[in-house]
């Protein structure tokens, strides 16, 4: 197993003298032990100055990925502010990063920022959209809508999206989520909205109470 303090020292040492390229690499022998799970205190931050010290150097493909990771431990600790910073960060740097919006999306979620989940599901999904990428534009957007239930107008948008590509189960199931909200809230004339609107897309559509 890697002896991570020994192999910090050793990069800071390298850095220290101006040989980045050696810092990179000894850096790199952390982050694969942090990956490899041996390490009970993993060191997010420096996932971050691997990546500052690659933008440096030009290598921004490689940068950007380091940031992602930090990102992800970020998230899975509960960091959501400093995920939220990083991602920021990651489209300063590459705008067109869709993957980030995602991140974005299901953190503004869990931080209860429900506007900012929205914005950021819905710049994921037209951007797999646009990619060709539609299964996964209409699964980003379902996610959003069961993180976030009482975002109506995106599960009804949804539907009709679902519809128009002819995935006319699909449209009814999210109709029928829809309506079982509205039954359960007692918004009668929503539910009957909703119901019209499954009877349009199948005749023999049932809505069930919740």
């Amino acid at each position: 197993m890697a002896n991570v303090s020994a192999l910090k020292k050793k990069a800071a040492d390298f850095e220290a003298k101006k040989q980045i390229d050696k810092a990179i690499a000894v850096y790199r022998e952390v982050l694969d032990a942090f990956d490899a799970g041996g390490e009970e205190n993993i060191d997010v931050s420096l996932y971050n100055r691997v990546g500052d010290m690659l933008m440096r150097q030009g290598n921004t493909p490689e940068a950007v990925t380091l940031y992602e990771r930090a990102v992800d431990l970020y998230a899975e600790g509960g960091y959501f502010n400093n995920a939220i910073a990083l991602c920021n960060k990651i489209l300063r740097t590459s705008p067109g990063r869709a993957t980030v919006y995602y991140k974005l999306g299901k953190i503004s979620a869990a931080k209860g920022f429900k506007a900012d989940a929205k914005q950021n599901f819905l710049e994921y999904a037209d951007r797999m959209q646009k990619s060709g990428h539609i299964d996964e534009a209409f699964r980003a957007l379902k996610e959003f809508a069961d993180l976030c239930p009482d975002q109506d107008d995106i599960r009804q948008m949804l539907a009709e999206q679902l519809t128009k590509a002819d995935r006319k189960s699909e449209a009814l199931e999210q109709l029928q989520l829809l309506y079982a909200r509205y039954d359960t809230e007692g918004r009668e004339a929503e539910a009957t909205a909703t119901v019209e609107r499954m009877k349009a897309i199948d005749p023999n559509a049932e809505a069930k109470a919740s």
